[in-house]
This record gives C-alpha cells, structure tokens and sequence, in this order.
C-alpha cells in the first residue's frame, strides 16, 4: 500500500507540531506556517549536501526555504556561480 502525502502542511514553527488546517497552533498559538514538503522523490526532501557529499544541514531543504529564506537565496546564489 502506498503512502499518500498531503500536498501542503501546516506546522508550528515553536513546537514543530503539524496540522491539516492554516491557523494557530492549538499547543502555543503561534501561527502555523504553510509548507509544501513535495512527493518522496522530491530533492526537497533532502538536506542540504555540499560537493564532497558531506551533510550540512540536518533540515530538509523544504523547510529551510520556508523558515531561513534570505539564507537559502544565499545559498542558491552560491551555487549558480
């Protein structure tokens, strides 16, 4: 049996706790962020690894798009030259 992923989550950027629904975290009450983790196969889903394989984060690159943005256009930039 196939596991099915939802297309978009909703977690809490406190307790990391997730939910089917935008609004605030029943735990704390922060507000939840909407993330979009991508299917299984998704490079996405992966941490970020530089050149020599080494991993250098322990975040899937999803979440560091969603939480530390002006750090991964840094990074993006980074690469492309």
């Amino acid at each position: 049996m196939a596991e099915e992923f939802a297309e978009i989550v909703y977690l809490c950027p406190k307790c990391l706790q997730g939910q089917e629904a935008a609004g605030p975290c029943p735990n704390d009450g922060t507000q939840l962020i909407e993330c979009e983790p991508g299917s299984r196969d998704d490079p996405a889903r992966r941490p970020i690894i530089d050149n020599e394989g080494r991993v250098l984060t322990r975040a899937p690159r999803w979440w560091l798009n969603v939480t530390v943005r002006e750090i991964m256009s840094f990074v993006d930039k980074k690469k492309r030259g």
